[in-house]
């Protein structure tokens, strides 16, 4: 498997948020790039873009609901404007306000 470069999971990133209607946080700051190096990480590590927010556990099967976009981001989307990591956006989010957490919706794991 060929490694994943910040080019390579930019592009990603942009091919998910046209194809979902969502738009990338337009001012790429520091924290996009954050975000595009952690997908771009997991990618060579692990071999899927794992949330870049969220700890994996390395297994495909157990981390599905996780791998960017997960599962949890059109409902963080429609309610907060953006998704838990703040990489995806709703088009009509409002960039003045300042970012507040978005609470867990994945389950805890049981033990």
């Amino acid at each position: 498997m060929a490694e994943k470069t910040y080019k390579d999971v930019e592009k990603y990133a942009k091919q998910v948020a046209n194809k979902r209607e969502w738009i990338l946080d337009p001012s790429r700051d520091e924290t996009y790039e954050i975000l595009v190096d952690g997908l771009k990480d997991y990618f060579n590590r692990i071999g899927y873009f794992n949330c870049p927010c969220r700890d994996s556990n390395e297994d495909r099967t157990m981390d599905r609901d996780i791998i960017c976009p997960c599962d949890y981001a059109q409902a963080d989307i429609e309610e907060y404007g953006r998704c838990y990591c703040a990489l995806f956006y709703d088009p009509k989010y409002d960039f003045t306000t300042p970012l507040e957490m978005i609470p867990e919706r994945r389950p805890d794991e049981e033990w």
